[in-house]
Parts: structure tokens; sequence; C-alpha cells
């Protein structure tokens, strides 16, 4: 019986730590709208591969905007994505954005990247977003199942 008290207690400390190292790569349990503030935030995507037969890249637009189409709260950013395909063969993908575009009065701020991993047309991707606040609080945003969309000819 102590033996499988033991068992037990290994077994959930391996799953609890499964759980962090996963939430590190993209997290699980990140709404689509956040609250930053008196704000409400929320996140929209679209991922496209790119036309050109020597890239191995995608496309990823990231939109996030105030629920109420108002000015976007003072002081945050917006730093890393994370890729996770629903293709479970596939490592999860972290990147860095290539162009950031805010306009805080219109309430958006508008997010590419062109250095994502080239993955097949149809499959779905959940996007997460990295975001720090004012404070230095780490927020996560997250966009479940975007279609890879083919090149835009």
């Amino acid at each position: 019986m102590p033996y499988a008290n033991k068992l037990l207690g290994i077994l959930s400390i391996l799953i609890l730590a499964g759980c962090t190292v996963s939430k590190t790569i993209c997290p699980c349990e990140a709404p689509e709208i956040i609250r930053l503030g008196e704000k409400e935030v929320e996140i929209n995507a679209q991922i496209s591969l790119i036309d050109t037969m020597s890239s191995g890249a995608m496309k990823v637009k990231i939109w996030l905007t105030t629920t109420d189409h108002t000015t976007l709260p003072a002081n945050f950013k917006a730093d890393y994505y994370y890729l996770r395909s629903s293709n479970l063969d596939r490592d999860a993908f972290e990147g860095k954005f290539t162009t950031i575009n805010t306009d805080f009065n219109k309430g958006i701020m508008e997010l590419e990247a062109i250095n994502a991993p080239r993955w097949g047309k149809g499959e779905f991707v959940d996007v997460a977003v990295h975001l720090t606040d004012s404070r230095g609080k780490v927020h996560f945003v997250k966009k479940d199942a975007v279609p890879v969309q083919p090149a835009n000819r």
C-alpha cells in the first residue's frame, strides 16, 4: 500500500510538471478575451502560406482589438506568439513578430509575422499571444482552431 501512495505521488508530480511545461509553449487555458485595466481586448487571427516554393514559412496576422471599439489600454505590449497545430506530430512553435502596427485611438493592434514554419493548408492551429501590461504582469490571449489558408495569389 505505501508503494501505491508513492507511485501516485510521483505520477501526480509528473502530470503537473508536464502541464507547466506545455503552458510555456502554448497556454492551454488562455481565453479569447482578456481584461486589461478597464478594457476588454479580444484576439482574431489569420494564417496563410507564403506564395514562394522556396519559402518554408507561413504568414501569421493577428488583430488585438477592444471589444467596445474604443482606445486600447495604455502601456501594454505584445512580444511573442505561439502556434500549436492540431497535427500532434508537430512541435509547438514560438516566434517574435516582424511587424507591429498600433492605433491606440481606434483600439486596434495589428501584429504580423512571416517567420512561422510551413504547415499544411487546411491544418488547424491554435494561436496565442504573450502580452505584458504596464505593471509587467504577463497575460495570454488565444484564438483556437485557425485554419491555414492557401497562399494569396
